[in-house]
This record gives structure tokens, C-alpha cells and sequence, in this order.
């Protein structure tokens, strides 16, 4: 999906997804303006709202919003979304739930009736039809596109989640600056010293081209132990599907 404020090319519908932080939202009118010619926009860290998913749902788009309990997605579709994302606590970046995905989704599926994502820790085709078989619609991966030849993710940070593990990663709170979450420590020098990533205000992770990668936080999920060398996008999908056929 294509962060809040990004200028987004000309498309056909359909192609983009484009998502908002809630702390950052701008005004609803502004969120029609930008939802133009886009096939889903997304919500996340905070409570649905149906204003909001009204600004979504004007520019014709689907509306999903991401959340981290089965109380949270019920009100989600309350709010009139048309998709729900329920976020496991083995998810990296910005961290909703607080539980296990396998417990989060059986409570979801549960509560909603629209379609439902499961993301958090999702890394293997054995991972993605267990869950799939556990009643979720579709799962979101994030972890293992990091290592996509076609992302823009600083070299060092790449190295570093291709060396990592799961037990590499730490989780760090629901910081208010946005910069919490689960991660690997933000530089190398900051790993061999043990010591947590900080809560940096800027919420994204290190792209190419900045000099100053240890500054910002280095999300991962544990499905960091899943990320072995880097692989075109339509690789790391045909690996996730390969149990589908």
C-alpha cells in the first residue's frame, strides 16, 4: 500500500492500495481526494470510525481497516468496513494485538462476517494454509517482502534481517511517537550491545539512500526467520501459494 501523502501515478483502478495512520489523518475530504481511482484504502492504529470509512467508501473504494482484537474488528464492521485485518502479536512495525494470531483470528471469524486477513508472523506456505484453514479469508505478509529485489530497504537493514532470527526481534511498546513495535535492534552496533531499538518519531524503516540507517527503527516479525536472501516479489508469492494448487 502507498503511505499517506505519497503522490500516487496515473493507474487503472484497482492497482493500488493506499493506507492511513489514524494519529496522521488528514481531513475526510482530503481522504476522498486521495482514495480516487484506488481499489482499497486501509486504516490503522485507531478506533474505527464511520465518518472515516465514509471518506473511503466516497472515493469508491473498499475500506479495510487493521486491528488487534476480535472487539476492535466487530466494531470495524459496525463502522460499515468491508474488510478487517486481525494483526497477531508476532507481527513487525507498529504492533495491535497482543495475542497470538491463532487466538486473535478464531475470536474474529467469529464476531464479523466480512471478509477476514490474518497477519502477524505469516512466513511459510505451510503458515499461510493453516491459516487459511482456520477460517481466514487471505493473509498479509510484510517481513518477507522486505528482502523483495524490488523494495527500497537500505542495504544494512536488509543484511540485518537476512542474518536474524525471531529471537533477534523485540517488541517495544505502543510508544506514542509511533515508533514502537516489534523489531530487530536499530544498528548493528546497537545488537552486539544488546541493546532495544528507540522510539524514533518518524514511523518508517530505513530506505536506500539515507546515511543515517541506525536512527530509525528496523521492523521485523518473527517471520524474520523465514528470510533467507533476497527474491524477486512474484518469487515469495509463488513460494507462499506453492500449497494453493
Amino acid at each position: 500500500m502507498a503511505p499517506m501523502g505519497v503522490d500516487l501515478p496515473d493507474q487503472s483502478p484497482g492497482v493500488l492500495g493506499l493506507g492511513f495512520l489514524v494519529p496522521y489523518l488528514p481531513a475526510l475530504e482530503t481522504i476522498t481526494e486521495r482514495a480516487c481511482g484506488v481499489r482499497v484504502v486501509e486504516f490503522f492504529w485507531g478506533e474505527p470510525d464511520a465518518r472515516t470509512v465514509s471518506a473511503g467508501h466516497a472515493a469508491g473504494a473498499l475500506v479495510s481497516w487493521q486491528v488487534g482484537s476480535a472487539v476492535e474488528a466487530a466494531a470495524a464492521q459496525r463502522a460499515g468496513c468491508d474488510i478487517v485485518v486481525i494483526q497477531g502479536v508476532e507481527a513487525g512495525g507498529h504492533v495491535r494485538g497482543a495475542k497470538p494470531l491463532d487466538v486473535l483470528l478464531r475470536d474474529t471469524v467469529e464476531a464479523v462476517t466480512i471478509p477476514t486477513v490474518a497477519a502477524g508472523g505469516v512466513g511459510t506456505p505451510e503458515r499461510v494454509r493453516a491459516l487459511l484453514d482456520a477460517g481466514a479469508d487471505a493473509v498479509r505478509v510484510g517481513t518477507r517482502f522486505l528482502a523483495a529485489s524490488e523494495a527500497n530497504v537500505h542495504p544494512d537493514y536488509l543484511a540485518a534481517l537476512i542474518a536474524s532470527s525471531a529471537a533477534d526481534t523485540v517488541l517495544t511498546g505502543h510508544f506514542e511517537t509511533m515508533g514502537g513495535g516489534r523489531g530487530l535492534c536499530a544498528s548493528s552496533e546497537h545488537r552486539s550491545k544488546g541493546l532495544r531499538p528507540p522510539a524514533i518519531a518518524a514511523p518508517c524503516p530505513p530506505r536506500c539512500g539515507l546515511d543515517t540507517p541506525g536512527t530509525m527503527p528496523w521492523y521485523a516479525g518473527l517471520s524474520v526467520d523465514h528470510v533467507h536472501k533476497i527474491q524477486a516479489a512474484a518469487d515469495i508469492v509463488a513460494d507462499l501459494t506453492s500449497l494453493l494448487r
